[in-house]
């Protein structure tokens, strides 16, 4: 087993610690002192093995154990979540004499990385929460608790303040029991309603129409027609629906999406009536979840201005944006002059929308890259490009990045990118000449062929002085925006508070808020406020009458943001904001 190099000179870092430690090892040692040592060496081997695919380093062996840094929080504990499922399986089956059992800890904390080895109060409080967790468990600390328990599907056992040996102040821990208890508590929590999601893939499998019903899926996920039955062959359906679920919390928010894809064929009424068997398929499970409160409301938890700030500093941010432009846009765009005012924080927005999940950044990436000249420079970006977005998506879905994968290499590299040959910006030969529009490469049958949008009319004076609002009907996609930006209770206390009365935080204030959804609430917002003018002098005055006026602040200029478009430009354009 070799050692990651540690660094070569001292530095402070705030690092995700673990440390891993074999139980009753010395005992084992005085009674089979070579079986044992066989055992551990097995076991250090594999743990440093996967603490390598998590991109974790080993900075050290304690004997029995091995002493780790992370990056990630959530790699840490994926990582650690990873070595005891891989070390239950080695010992299913065999006596207790055959192999080891092993804890581990996990804190968050600043260090002093010194040549090799890592120094801190964060390692002492890692060593002892290790000697708190179960053989076979993991303990990790509130810190490490906070930061990835929005990312991780975790069933834990609060342990309370521990007052650890030579820790001044108690940390408050968890413990994830061992496999084999997590597998019999999850299995006892199975619910024992039927399984609408099940029968509906089967329903749909078997349907004399399924083609066609995985290609409207498809487009619907991935919002782009795919005919090639090689490349649809990659996904299974179950998946597809996965993501249909995550995407569109509504029966009538899925149909919505139907239609949008549906409205670019040609053969729309056969489509038509393919989303009517899909949509009778899945209301049974619309209602399920529904009923048992599974759509409950989500941010996101990584700040797009971060990824987006990384992508900046790479040298080739010209390049990065053509990537990402051509997949929000699908037009491919060498112009500098349309790519530099692009804000990257907004592309990268958008990509998340277009790609929510790892598997849907490497089909677009794959799909554009595939048709062009410089692949193999290009690659190197799209690389660079899943490195950046992985803090986006669930640690089960990084190995779907199989374009940044596929030749692993530092984030901080500087030599990622050699700017020789590179024919300065780039901005000619990227693209195959012939192709302006990325559709028009896509292998279409005569039946479903994307329709091309109709030659725009001449601009008509007389209906441009007043542009169309968003029409109100479907909230879905403003209901994203406000989640996306504020907090989803700080904005419908906001709106009951603008629509009613200031927000006094009593009992029968909670109990209506939980009464009204975030649809609802905007509604009576839309009905109350028949101006935009009015929505912003309302909103802004009642977030300076309720507690924490500097969140309120923020937050109703994210709501105020998001509703604009839906308001007539008439009745938007007497706000207080200048025209640029």
């Amino acid at each position: 087993m070799e050692l990651s190099p540690a660094t070569s000179h001292s530095q402070r870092a705030l690092a995700a610690i673990v440390l891993t430690d074999a139980v009753g090892f010395s005992a084992r040692m005085s009674v089979d002192e070579e079986g044992t040592l066989a055992l551990i060496q097995r076991d250090l081997e594999l743990i440093s093995r996967l603490c390598d695919r998590y991109e974790g380093q080993v900075l050290k062996s304690t004997g029995d154990g091995l002493l780790m840094s992370f990056v990630s929080a959530v790699q840490a504990v994926s990582c650690s979540q990873e070595i005891q499922k891989e070390l239950a399986h080695l010992a299913d089956g065999l006596p207790p004499g055959e192999y080891l059992q092993h804890r581990i800890g996990i804190h968050l904390g600043d260090v002093l990385f010194s040549h090799s080895d890592v120094l801190g109060n964060g390692v002492n409080i890692a060593a002892r929460l290790q000697t708190q967790s179960s053989p076979g468990g993991i303990c990790i600390s509130q810190t490490v608790y906070d930061v990835v328990k929005a990312r991780l599907d975790l069933h834990l056992t609060f342990l309370g303040p521990l007052r650890l040996k030579n820790i001044k102040e108690p940390v408050p821990a968890y413990e994830i029991p061992p496999v084999a208890q997590m597998e019999t508590v999850l299995k006892a929590a199975e619910p024992s309603t039927p399984d609408y999601l099940t029968q509906a893939i089967a329903a749909l499998q078997n349907d004399p129409n399924a083609r066609r019903i995985k290609k409207l899926i498809f487009g619907t996920c991935k919002n782009t027609w795919e005919n090639d039955p090689t490349v649809l062959a990659q996904f299974e359906l179950q998946g597809l629906i996965n993501k249909l679920l995550q995407r569109y919390d509504s029966l009538d928010a899925l149909e919505t999406g139907f239609n949008a894809i549906i409205a670019r064929l040609n053969r729309q009424g056969e489509y038509l009536a393919v989303a009517s068997r899909i949509l009778a398929v899945m209301q049974p499970v619309y209602e399920q979840r529904s009923h048992e409160g599974e759509t409950a409301e989500t941010e996101t938890a990584v700040s797009y201005q971060s990824i987006a700030a990384y992508l900046e500093q790479n040298p080739e941010r010209l390049r990065i944006k053509k990537l990402l432009y051509a997949i929000v846009h699908e037009t491919w765009e060498n112009n500098p002059r349309v790519l530099n005012p692009q804000e990257m924080t907004h592309l990268v927005e958008q990509l998340h929308d277009r790609a929510p999940t790892a598997e849907d950044l490497t089909y677009h990436l794959d799909r554009i890259i595939k048709r062009l000249n410089r692949q193999d420079r290009y690659r190197e970006v799209a690389r660079f490009i899943g490195d950046a977005l992985q803090p986006l998506y669930a640690p089960e879905d990084e190995t779907a990045l199989s374009v940044s994968r596929e030749h692993p290499m530092p984030l901080t590299s500087p030599t990622m990118f050699s700017t020789q040959n590179s024919g300065g910006t780039g901005t000619t030969g990227d693209l195959m000449t012939t192709v302006t529009r990325l559709e028009s490469l896509d292998s279409f049958s005569a039946d479903e062929t994307m329709a091309q949008p109709p030659p725009a009319p001449p601009p008509n004076p007389a209906l441009s002085q007043e542009p169309r609002s968003r029409n109100r009907a479907n909230l879905y996609s403003l209901r994203l925006e406000i989640m996306r930006y504020t907090n989803p209770l700080r904005a419908k206390i906001l709106l009951l508070s603008t629509v009613r009365s200031p927000f006094a935080f009593t009992p029968q204030d909670w109990l209506t808020l939980k009464t009204k959804t975030l649809d609802e609430l905007l509604q009576e917002t839309f009905t109350y406020c028949a101006s935009y003018a009015d929505l912003e002098s309302k909103l802004t005055i009642i977030s300076h009458c309720l507690e924490n006026a500097d969140d309120n602040a923020q937050a109703a200029s994210a709501i105020l943001k998001a509703m604009k478009p839906f308001y007539p430009v008439s009745a938007a354009s007497t706000s207080t904001v200048s025209p640029t």
